[in-house]
């Protein structure tokens, strides 16, 4: 048998060094049990006298209080509460000394030592009146984000009502199908109410009574549409929208046609006429989008802009050639873009899976190389998919390439679900071949709100731009009390207010330009659009401050002024 080897593993010598570690501490607390009482008074000394634990004497127990720390109570004259804790909540606030040092008068120590009455205590002394002064605009700004539902209060009642005579409805008809300003007309009915239908209507296609067609929710709708095993009835429907479609987007070339909207199932889209805020050409706003949808604009070669992407700046302040490219391009296609035109034009440059392959790496690696690289530039482009930040622009003639691609678009058309072979919505706020002449629905209720009755009018519908200005307008010369008003959004059509801002930013810039041509004549380009001189100035104006997005809007009959 051979003897035990000296040398010991590692683990071995470990634990010899823990048991002699071990062992040690255990020396120490049996030899000096005195010294660490006196070290740290209020620790128990550990009972060792196993003797008495055997004769069954009951053990003190350590985390007991004594009697006589039960029975103290330190009170407020007392000078270990003031004095000698440094870290007290009255030194925390820095309280004067005068709330505790007031011995004559009778004192409620439990009401003044709760935190509530001292913090009450700290900020009557410290309070500090603030005045919020609310800017005051003369005109309403812009909001291109479409609205749902709008609703109006005022302590006096409206001096107008849901029930209408027929020659106020006749009035308010006529003067919007002919884009007529009634305040100048001399045969049409000009009561507030006439003008108050006129601002309800708007012009919709196609339009199903059975279907909610905006907003486009699917909970509020049936989960089956008859349509959808109906071939004729779909293509029908489609015929029918295409020519809409083409007549809406000729008026907007012609600048009969300020704006309108597309409102399809997955995004928004807004065409704009050219000279509307000072843009020089016209230009389409898409949102929200997706990687799918942008990768199909690219194959149709419709260039676009990304102006809420975070990165955008960046690209403006890239050379010409780049900034060209990176507007119809992300960032990883430009990547591969630039590889691949590398690779053509020059010859010397070597592959680099040839590279990859001379450094010894085999096929199969180099492959999932590139997957790996090709998932992490799709899931960068993706990250912004369905957000703000994925709002498309397309500006110029390739608003016209945006036009053909939506026309042939399949993902437009549901082929399946409650809106199955229903083709996108067309809003506008002038007429068009196909368009249907719809209203908003109209509700009057009396509100009560702390002891004060309130008159209310709720719009429902899709509310356009220009509907908010001109009910506005007339909700101006007809009343003379003060009035507020609150929207719903459109969710997905917030986006348009925000780059809509950002545009008009870089067209301000772009006005010191020399090579940048006043755009003197965009309010003579535009006045048969169907909307009024002085809505159209602001409509026309390139001040990035006329457009903003509005929750809440109050006005002020005294100065004339609004407030938001």
């Amino acid at each position: 048998m051979d003897p035990p080897s000296p040398w010991k593993t590692p683990n071995q010598v470990m634990q010899l060094h823990k048991l002699k570690k071990r062992k040690k501490a255990l020396q120490d607390r049996m030899k000096q049990p005195s010294t660490s009482i006196a070290e740290e008074p209020n620790k128990q000394p550990i009972d060792l006298d196993f003797s008495r634990i055997l004769n069954g004497d009951k053990r003190k127990n350590p985390f007991s209080k004594d009697s006589l720390d039960q029975n103290k109570k330190i009170k407020l004259g007392d000078p270990q509460f003031d004095e000698s804790n440094d870290k007290t909540l009255f030194a925390l606030l820095k309280l004067p000394s005068n709330i505790i040092e007031k011995p004559p008068q009778e004192v409620d120590s439990e009401k003044l030592s709760t935190f509530s009455n001292l913090l009450q205590k700290f900020t009557a002394d410290h309070t500090v009146e603030t005045h919020v002064v609310e800017k005051k605009y003369k005109h309403l700004t812009i909001d291109w984000a479409l609205k749902t539902k709008l609703r109006l209060m005022s302590a006096k009642p409206f001096p107008w009502t849901s029930k209408l005579k027929a020659s106020e409805e006749a009035s308010g008809i006529t003067g919007f199908v002919r884009c007529l300003d009634t305040t100048l007309s001399s045969t049409l009915d000009t009561s507030p109410r006439a003008r108050f239908h006129q601002t309800c209507l708007y012009w919709q296609h196609p339009h199903l009574p059975w279907i909610c067609l905006f907003p486009r929710s699917t909970g509020k709708v049936a989960a089956t549409n008859f349509m959808a095993t109906n071939e004729e009835a779909k293509q029908a429907l489609f015929t029918e929208w295409t020519e809409s479609f083409r007549s809406l987007f000729q008026l907007v070339r012609a600048r009969h046609c300020p704006y309108f909207y597309v409102c399809a199932n997955a995004f928004t889209c807004v065409f704009r006429a050219a000279g509307v805020c000072g843009a020089a050409e016209p230009c389409a706003l898409i949102a929200p989008t997706t990687r799918g949808l942008r990768h199909a604009l690219r194959q149709e070669d419709v260039e676009f802009t990304m102006p809420l992407r975070p990165d955008h700046k960046k690209k403006l302040n890239n050379s010409e050639e780049e900034r060209i490219k990176n507007t119809s391009f992300d960032s990883c296609y430009d990547t591969m873009d630039d590889a691949n035109n590398e690779k053509n034009c020059s010859g010397d440059e070597e592959d680099p899976d040839e590279f990859l392959s001379l450094m010894g790496l085999e096929t199969e690696e180099i492959k999932k190389i590139n997957n790996a690289q090709a998932r992490a530039c799709a899931s960068a482009e993706s990250s912004v998919d369905s957000a703000a930040e994925s709002l498309v622009c397309v500006r110029g003639a390739d608003a016209q390439a945006l036009f053909n691609f939506l026309l042939n678009c399949k993902s437009a058309v549901s082929p399946a679900g409650p809106f199955a072979g229903v083709p996108p919505t067309l809003l506008a706020p002038t007429a068009f071949h196909g368009g249907t002449l719809q209203s908003l629905k109209v509700r009057e209720n009396i509100i009560y709100s702390d002891n004060k009755k309130y008159y209310s009018i709720e719009l429902r519908g899709p509310i356009l731009p220009t509907t908010v200005h001109s009910l506005f307008n007339v909700l101006k010369t007809s009343t003379s009390a003060q009035f507020s008003a609150t929207f719903a959004h459109h969710k997905p059509t917030l986006a348009f207010s925000w780059a809509a801002k950002k545009m008009a930013e870089e067209e301000a810039s772009n006005e010191n330009d020399p090579n940048h041509f006043t755009k003197a004549f965009n309010k003579e380009n535009l006045s048969d659009c169907g909307i009024n001189e002085d809505m159209l100035q602001l409509f026309c104006s390139s001040d990035p401050n006329a457009v903003q997005s509005l929750d809440s809007v109050k006005y002020n009959p005294e100065d004339h002024t609004f407030t938001w």
